[in-house]
């Protein structure tokens, strides 16, 4: 019973929400931004989905946040605390049926890694994009993992950064430099228990597993609650190239996701509940 009331309130949420969404993206209303913030948040809501955020987005200058990537839920969560931010996804996604939307709301640049002769103008879009002050969201594992480790990153998904480091100079010399974020998705408790090894499975959707099972048995879930944590910003100036910036990144996410499953709490500073 319960796996089809959240079917049934997430498509009305999803029904409601549809033709606002269209209108705005397409007249671009004054804080177009933040509508799918307030999109996915409801989403969130509709699946029982708790946030505790721990540290702070970086807001008003351009930035990379840079996360591990679990499961599909990621979207909704990330979309509800970064506002205004574009993800970066694969092509292949733009395709899958509600997903695809979620994605587009984020007005996701979607990119090819399989067709070299195209790398130019993904590159370029992206480029175009954090010079018109837009933040975005890149998963550099190339897929979802099981979430008990960090997939290796491939470097090659942060050259967006190396033609962008400084974004603007302005009349005193002023240089706004491209920020960068790494970002730790830590699921803490499935159905008000602990999450471990054992039960991240319930919500890690890995590789090639078929969406429709996984997302049947995740709607009849009582409770999931997840925590972000956003590290401490750096300059993407700090890094020679991006292979250095990438073993940084993944070096960050790792630790934390780490000492989160292994019940170590550093000083994590201010946590914060968001109203989901």
């Amino acid at each position: 019973m319960r796996t089809y009331f959240r079917i049934v309130k997430a498509l009305f949420y999803l029904t409601v929400l549809l033709p606002p969404t269209i209108l705005v993206k397409k007249i671009r209303f004054p804080g177009y931004k933040i509508w799918p913030h307030w999109v996915h948040g409801n989403l969130c809501r509709a699946f029982n989905v708790r946030i505790s955020t721990v540290g702070t987005p970086v807001e008003g200058t351009t930035t990379l946040f840079v996360s591990n990537h679990i499961s599909w839920l990621d979207i909704l969560v990330l979309g509800k605390v970064i506002k205004g931010a574009c993800f970066i996804a694969k092509n292949e996604m733009e395709g899958w049926p509600i997903l695809g939307y979620l994605a587009s709301l984020q007005r996701t640049v979607f990119i090819d890694r399989s067709r070299r002769a195209d790398a130019g103008n993904q590159k370029h879009e992206l480029h175009k994009r954090m010079k018109d002050g837009d933040s975005l969201i890149l998963f550099p594992e190339g897929t979802t993992s099981d979430g008990g480790r960090v997939l290796p990153f491939k470097s090659a998904l942060f050259g967006v950064t190396e033609k962008v480091m400084h974004l603007h100079v302005d009349e005193q010399g002023h240089v706004d430099e491209l920020m960068v974020q790494p970002v730790t998705i830590v699921y803490r408790r499935i159905n008000n228990m602990p999450v471990n090894r054992n039960s991240l499975f319930k919500v890690a959707w890995i590789g090639d597993m078929e969406l429709a099972p996984h997302l049947w048995s995740f709607l009849g879930l009582l409770k999931v609650e997840v925590e972000v944590h956003f590290h401490k910003p750096v300059s993407r100036n700090l890094f020679k190239t991006r292979k250095e910036l990438a073993t940084y990144c993944h070096r960050t996410i790792e630790k934390r996701l780490q000492d989160c499953l292994r019940g170590r709490r550093p000083e994590l500073g201010r946590t914060s509940k968001v109203d989901s």
